[in-house]
């Protein structure tokens, strides 16, 4: 039981610009407060990690070759704040990346859901599926078959550029989708709704009849022209396919059909396979009587017949413990072929056909393994024995996923390891080498240049003597010699596995955790995936008899090495992890802290809520409850609960179906009522077992940070102030923080002044505008007016600001320079609130006109920029603030072809978006930007 779902596919809008009316009048000029704080000393802030580090992580889904290997299309995912008033929300934008040049360009953007990617067979367009709102219907434009348009639909974008136009309105969200040629879609949905759903519908009636297949409507395949003119059903099954795979010459396609609504809970009717003949629309079934469930299934590139994955269990029904085989099916005589991977421990990741063998990631433990598979081939046919070769490459040893071309000679995948974030890399299929490899999507590369620490792979001895794997990761500060706090974090499942890849989210924390000052222990307890068939399925029959031992030892391990204070441990863990957690506290009371995530306590109520309670508890515990009842009783913790004295965090989704609620609940009133532990219940309303909205996975992070701040490492986090975010007085606390050199702004460096930078959306950017002080200090000449140290540096030339960057690099050592017009852009668009701009000044939106008379006005003003303010006058933006990038002086940036571009508004200009005003001289600075070098 473990968190289900990857982030949601949603596309972010371009912020657009407001204005807030103020009741300052020109006259009025802003001082900055001489009652600032201190910033205190220590790491930097672009050094440290943030909540929204984890919240914003990037990562990379549905990968996809063009047919020729020359394109790749992709969904880059994240988070950020978009909206007035800002939200935050997950986004996911559709990439496309031209192999040859490494070139990637946006396609998409928007709070839309992206997803599925597939290229036309000739490779010029691009489909995908998207919630986005549909446009209105063009003459001639099929109408709708039923009630309403659906809201995920099919649509196409042109590679060559161009936009999107959707292809479906069906009345039901399209499921999945291929190319069956270049004119041509197979389409996966929903039958129309049916008189029974229409009734329901009049009357307003939301009742929900479980499992009810007599009106559950079938799910089917239709044909569809790229214009969405013609529209075809395919077939004419009763049951519910839920995934479609088509050959590369689209001839006929791979269906997989559910024949039962409990199949998910019971195990018993599994899916049935289908081999679609997409001129007819036959239905042959395939697999008859044979004990194969086929997923992932990619076909050989010659379209001979396809590959397949099967999970293997070795009980008659339950495919609740698995590893995972490959299979071959070929159409030429019907045969299906296992692979011989000469693994044991089977797949663990992606694969990809080649036209003599595939490429395959196996599991290998907290690794996985990337191997080349190929055999003789003669006269068409495939004989004699599978030869394997491992990749040999830079990054051949740390694959996530992969994808390869059909020719064989071109390769995409991501990389990452638990102290270096994902890239995204494209690179030569060399026989088992990856070669001349090149970046084409670098992940949250502001991460790069914070702390990673220390990672360790290690073994101790766990239940039965067994030896058991895992990862120690070190605090971000530690020194050899020192003891520090261990939080032992719990992976669910219980077959999931830690690896030895980047493990940074919502769910993963231990980043923030090791900043703080403590070691993270990983463990792959027996259950775990990832060490083949005997280890994974050693828990059955005795649940947590086997774990327990396991983690109590993994502990023991590190204590024995004196790195760890054995009166400061706790645990953490979502799904199974909270599930163990919970045991190891009935069962110990060394634990200080424990945060507890979707955490069954009691198995008889289990057995019935959850949607695979059947076959999850029936495979673990050997039958059902009223079959064994004692057993459900002695297993569960809640009867043991009366034993904790650990401070327990609990948390849960209102609408989780894979640990229902009500079981933390009960471990929350059972430890409140028993009053021996401390304890608090955090609800994530509409949430799944997944936490899905960016505001709930803030709210548990901050949640459980605050927890183990106050009972494991004693230092209690201060509660936030009720103070808004832009009010002036969020403007002074967030100046408290800058560094300060006497009354000027700044760091002082080899005995200069220089501007402070912070971390922002990516970027280590300069905290304030340059300063006159700062400047002065390459300079001298510059006179600078007691007062105005802290007034931005304005009305110098692009090539004065380019030696300014220049100096300052070569003075600090550090590789200081100016933004790029995109970057400046950003920082423009990440900006909140409203700055020191002209409407700001008089309280209202200036047309053409009235800025005429406002800057006759405005000139008998001394001074030659009257309207700037020092430097972080307003509210800034970000955690750490960053001051003044929605306004005072417009900030040089470095154009595509060198030249220097101003960006972002200014004193002497309004904020409306129809302008296209430049700023005066007067009104043009600078912000640097320190670009860490990547080890």
């Amino acid at each position: 039981m473990t968190p289900t779902g990857s982030v949601s596919s949603i596309v972010r809008p371009r912020r657009k610009r407001g204005v807030r009316l103020g009741s300052h009048p020109l006259s009025v000029r802003l001082g900055l407060c001489a009652t600032l704080l201190l910033a205190s000393p220590g790491v930097r802030a672009a050094e440290r990690w943030t909540v929204d580090d984890l919240i914003y992580a990037e990562s990379v889904e549905d990968w996809t070759l063009s047919p020729a290997g020359d394109l790749a299309a992709w969904v880059r995912t994240g988070a950020e704040k978009t909206g007035e008033p800002a939200e935050e929300e997950r986004t996911a934008n559709l990439w496309l990346t031209h192999l040859k040049t490494a070139e990637s360009i946006e396609l998409t953007r928007g709070v839309d859901v992206v997803s599925h990617p597939a290229f036309s067979p000739d490779g010029k367009e691009l489909g995908f599926l998207s919630n986005r709102p549909l446009a209105e219907r063009k003459p001639g434009e099929t109408p709708a078959a039923a009630m309403e348009e659906a809201e995920v639909q099919l649509w196409i974008i042109p590679v060559g550029g161009g936009e999107a136009y959707p292809v479906t309105r069906f009345d039901r969200d399209v499921l999945d989708f291929d190319w069956v040629d270049d004119e041509t879609l197979l389409v996966l949905a929903k039958e129309s709704p049916s008189f029974h759903e229409r009734e329901k519908k009049e009357r307003q009636d939301t009742a929900v009849v479980v499992d009810d297949a007599e009106n559950e409507p079938p799910v089917r395949l239709f044909k569809v022209s790229r214009d969405g003119r013609e529209i075809r059903r395919l077939t004419a099954n009763d049951d519910w396919i839920d995934s479609l795979d088509l050959a590369p010459n689209g001839r006929f396609a791979v269906a997989s059909a559910e024949q039962s609504l409990s199949y998910k809970f019971d195990q018993k009717v599994p899916p049935r396979t289908y081999l679609v003949d997409l001129k007819s629309g036959a239905l042959k079934r395939l697999f008859e009587g044979e004990n194969l469930v086929p997923h992932d299934v990619h076909w050989a590139p010659d379209a001979s017949g396809f590959y397949f994955a099967n999970d293997r269990s070795s009980h008659p029904t339950y495919r609740t413990a698995t590893v995972t085989d490959l299979y071959f099916h070929r159409l030429a005589d019907g045969k299906t072929e296992r692979m011989d991977l000469g693994w044991e421990r089977g797949l663990g990741g992606d694969y990809a056909p080649t036209p003599d063998g595939f490429v395959a990631l196996l599991s290998d433990g907290v690794s996985l393994k990337a191997a080349r598979y190929t055999r003789p081939i003669h006269e068409g046919n495939r004989e004699g024995k599978w030869k394997r070769q491992d990749l040999a490459g830079t990054h051949a040893a740390h694959l996530d996923n992969l994808e390869v071309s059909r020719d064989g000679r071109t390769i995409i995948y991501q990389t990452s390891t638990a102290t270096s974030p994902p890239a995204g890399f494209v690179a030569r299929l060399d026989g088992a080498r990856l070669a001349a490899e090149r970046k084409i999507a670098d992940l949250s590369s502001g991460l790069r240049a914070k702390p990673m620490g220390k990672v360790e792979i290690v073994h101790w001895k766990g239940a039965r003597g067994d030896t058991v794997e895992g990862l120690l990761e070190y605090p971000l500060d530690w020194k050899a010699g020192e003891k520090r706090p261990l939080i032992l974090e719990i992976h669910g499942g219980p077959n999931e596995c830690d690896r030895d890849s980047w493990q940074a989210d919502w769910s993963e924390p231990a980043l923030l955790w090791r900043q703080r000052g403590a070691f993270v222990l990983k463990a792959n307890y027996h259950g775990s995936a990832c060490y083949g068939l005997d280890w994974v399925e050693s828990i059955a029959g005795h649940y947590y008899e086997l774990e327990i031992p396991d983690l109590e030892a993994g502990v023991d391990a590190v204590i024995a090495r004196s790195l760890v204070d054995p009166e400061r441990l706790a645990s953490a863990g979502w799904s199974n992890g909270g599930i163990l957690t919970v045991e190891l506290l009935t069962r110990s009371k060394r634990y200080r802290a424990a945060s507890v995530g979707a955490a069954d306590v009691e198995w008889i109520s289990d057995w019935g809520n959850v949607d695979f309670g059947a076959s999850f508890d029936n495979y673990y515990f050997g039958a059902p409850p009223w079959e064994k009842p004692q057993v459900y009783v002695e297993k569960s913790p809640f009867f043991r609960l009366p034993q904790v004295t650990t401070p327990t965090l609990v948390f849960s989704g209102t609408e989780d179906r894979n640990v229902p609620p009500h079981e933390s609940w009960s471990l929350f009133r059972a430890l409140q009522q028993i009053g021996k532990a401390p304890t608090r219940l955090v609800l994530f309303p509409g949430e799944p077992h997944s936490l899905a909205k960016v505001a709930h996975q803030r709210r548990k992070l901050e949640e459980e940070l605050d927890w183990f701040d106050r009972y494991l490492l004693d230092k209690p986090r201060a509660r936030r102030a009720a103070i808004k975010d832009g009010t002036p007085l969020a403007g002074l606390l967030g100046r408290a923080k800058a560094a300060r050199v006497g009354s000027a702004f700044g760091r002082q460096v080899n005995g200069v002044l220089v501007p402070e930078t912070v971390s922002f959306h990516g970027l280590d950017v300069g905290r304030f505008e340059v300063t006159q002080a700062q400047f002065a200090a390459f300079d001298p000449k510059l006179q600078v007016d007691p007062g105005s140290e802290n007034l931005p540096m304005a009305g110098l030339p692009f090539a004065r600001a380019a030696e300014y960057v220049a100096w300052l690099a070569k003075q600090t050592g550090k590789p200081f320079r100016l933004p790029t017009e995109e970057e400046a852009r950003e920082l423009d668009e990440a900006a909140a609130g409203t700055g020191n701009t002209l409407d700001r000044w008089v309280g209202y939106d200036p047309n053409p006109h009235d800025r005429k008379e406002i800057a006759k006005a405005i000139k008998d003003l001394p001074g030659e920029a009257p309207l700037l303010l020092p430097v972080g006058s307003l509210s800034g933006a970000g955690d750490d603030p960053v001051f003044d990038l929605d306004g005072n002086v417009a900030e040089w940036a470095v154009g595509s072809g060198g030249q220097g571009i101003p960006v972002g508004p200014s004193a002497d200009r309004p904020t409306d978006p129809r302008s296209d005003d430049l700023p005066a001289a007067g009104y043009v600075g600078l912000r640097v930007v320190l670009e860490e070098k990547t080890p």
